[in-house]
């Protein structure tokens, strides 16, 4: 059995209590909700490197680079030194913000036809 702190849980809570506000049942919002968390998890697994058995303790010379990080668990934040830069990102180009006016505008003619 998968025992939550009382951190997450609250989380998860809270994002069942928007989905009921959206409309659904409480029973479908909070099986929603768990599905989507334990997908995260098997994500969050799957790309954690796996450490071969061996009988004997790896011997460490380089330190190893860390999986990535759970979704909403800022009790897993990285170091300082892994922390976002917008350097690091891709230049926005004049077709990009074209492309993305363009589907705002849509999105903003089917809402406003409803």
């Amino acid at each position: 059995m998968l025992e939550l702190d009382e951190d997450t849980k609250a989380k998860l809570l809270a994002e069942a209590n928007l989905l009921v506000r959206m409309g659904k049942p409480l029973s479908e919002a909070k099986r929603i909700v768990w599905e989507d968390y334990l997908e995260e998890l098997a994500a969050y697994a799957a790309a954690a490197p796996q450490a071969p058995e061996t009988d004997e303790p790896a011997v460490q010379d380089e330190p190893e680079e860390h999986p990535p990080l759970p979704p909403g668990r800022p009790d897993l934040a990285p170091p300082s030194r892994w922390f976002w830069d917008a350097k690091d990102e891709p230049k926005l180009t004049p077709e990009w913000l074209e492309r993305n006016r363009q589907q705002l505008a849509k999105v903003k003619r089917i809402l406003r036809s409803k």
